[in-house]
C-alpha cells in the first residue's frame, strides 16, 4: 500500500507541472462552454406547454394531472387539458404544446410494466428538452405509483429546470463539455502510463521492491485523483462563472466518481488495444470523439430526432452526460433514484475497462521484466 501511494504522488507532482494538462482539463471546457452556450442560446431557457389527454378519468390518472400542476411547478409548466388522443396529436403537430401526454383508459387498472404502457408521450422533433423532461416526469411519477407514494408530491421530479427556471443551453454545455473534456485530460494520464511501458523507463520502479499491483494501483489511483479534480474544478467554476446548478450534492458526488472510473476504464481499455502510446492515443482520441458526437455533446438537442437520445443513451459518456443534465433539471430535489442508469452504466463501464487494462498491463510488465 505504501508503495502504490508513492506511485500516485509522483504521478501527481508530474501531472500538475504539465501546462497542457491544465488547458485540457479546465481552460479548454470553460472556454467552449461560455462560446457555445452563449452563442446559441444568449443563455435563455423556456417554458414547456405540456398537453394532457386524461382518456382514463380514474383518481390514478387525476392524481398525475396534479403532481404536473405542483405549485412550484406552474412558473415552469404550462399545463393544457385535452379532450382526446387526435386532439393532442393536433396539439403537437400545430405546435400549440411541446408535448403531450395521453393517459389511455384503463391506466388505474393496469399492473406492473403495463402502466407504463398505457401512458404514451407525444413531442415534436424540434422539441428534445421538452420531451425529456416530460419522459423524466412521466418515469418518477410511475415510480412513486410502484412504490405506493403517489401522494408524497413534495419529492421533485425531473422537470425542465435551473436557474432562470429553465434548463439554459449554457448549462447544457456546462455538463457537455466537463464529461468530453474529462476523457481527453484521462487520457493523457494513460498515455504517460503507456509510453513509460514503451520506453521501458518503467523497469526502474520494477527493480525496486514493488510488486506490478502495487504499480497499477498507484498509477490508477493517480488517474482517479486527477479526474476527480478536473470534474470538481469544472463544477465549481461553472457554478461560479456561469450560474449553473448541478443539483442535489450527493447524486452528483456519486456520479462524478463513476464518471471517473468510465473515463479512465474506456481509455485504458482503447490504449490496451494498440500496440504503442501513439497508436493508442490516436485510437482513442477517434473513438472519444465519435462517441462524444453520437452523446449528443456537440449539437443542442433542438431539431434532433428522438433516435439521437436514445443513440446517446447507449453511450457511457452520453450515459454520464445526461446524468448531470437530469440532475440538473431536478434541481436539489433529485436524488440517487434519478441516475439509476447512468450510475450502473458508468460503473460497469469502468471496472471493466480498467480490469481489462489492468490485466493486459500486468502482462506486458511481466513480460518486460
Amino acid at each position: 500500500m505504501r508503495h502504490a501511494w508513492l506511485i500516485c504522488l509522483k504521478d501527481l507532482r508530474q501531472r500538475l507541472r504539465d501546462h497542457t494538462a491544465l488547458i485540457v482539463a479546465v481552460i479548454a471546457p470553460l472556454a467552449l462552454t461560455a462560446l457555445i452556450g452563449t452563442a446559441l442560446s444568449g443563455s435563455q431557457g423556456f417554458r414547456m406547454r405540456l398537453g394532457i389527454a386524461d382518456l382514463d378519468g380514474s383518481p390514478l390518472s387525476h392524481a398525475f394531472v396534479a403532481f404536473v400542476q405542483r405549485p412550484w411547478l406552474k412558473e415552469i409548466i404550462e399545463v393544457h387539458q385535452i379532450a382526446s388522443l387526435t386532439a393532442a396529436q393536433a396539439a403537437v403537430e400545430h405546435r400549440d404544446v411541446d408535448c403531450a401526454v395521453v393517459i389511455e383508459q384503463g391506466f388505474a387498472n393496469a399492473t406492473g410494466d403495463h402502466k407504463s404502457k398505457s401512458i404514451e408521450i407525444l413531442g415534436s422533433g424540434d422539441a428534445q428538452f421538452a420531451l425529456q423532461g416530460t419522459r423524466a416526469l412521466v418515469r418518477d411519477f410511475l415510480q412513486r405509483v410502484a412504490a405506493k407514494r403517489v401522494d408524497q408530491f413534495p419529492i421533485a421530479s425531473v422537470t425542465a429546470l435551473s436557474p432562470g427556471g429553465s434548463l439554459r443551453m449554457i448549462d447544457f454545455f456546462a455538463a457537455s463539455m466537463t464529461v468530453l473534456f474529462l476523457t481527453f485530460a484521462v487520457l493523457s494520464g494513460v498515455r504517460a502510463l503507456q509510453s513509460e511501458v514503451d520506453s521501458r523507463t518503467i523497469l526502474r520502479l520494477m527493480a525496486s521492491p514493488t510488486e506490478a499491483t502495487a504499480i497499477l494501483a498507484g498509477k490508477f489511483a493517480a488517474l482517479m485523483l486527477i479526474g476527480l479534480t478536473q470534474m470538481s474544478v469544472m463544477i465549481a467554476a461553472t457554478s461560479i462563472l456561469f450560474g449553473t446548478k448541478w443539483g442535489n450534492p450527493l447524486p452528483v458526488a456519486a456520479l462524478v466518481a463513476t464518471s471517473v472510473l468510465m473515463a479512465i476504464g474506456l481509455t485504458a481499455f482503447l490504449m490496451s488495444l494498440a500496440k504503442n502510446a501513439e497508436q493508442g492515443t490516436a485510437l482513442a482520441a477517434l473513438v472519444i470523439t465519435l462517441l462524444s458526437i453520437v452523446g449528443g455533446q456537440f449539437l443542442p438537442p433542438q431539431g434532433l430526432p428522438d433516435v439521437f437520445e436514445t443513440l446517446a443513451r447507449l453511450t457511457p459518456n452520453g450515459q454520464a452526460f445526461y446524468g448531470f443534465v437530469d440532475l440538473s433539471a431536478a434541481g436539489s430535489n433529485g436524488s440517487i433514484a434519478t441516475i439509476v442508469q447512468p450510475l450502473v452504466f458508468t460503473l460497469v463501464v469502468g471496472v471493466a475497462g480498467i480490469a481489462f487494462a489492468a490485466f493486459r498491463a500486468r502482462s506486458a510488465l511481466q513480460r518486460i521484466s
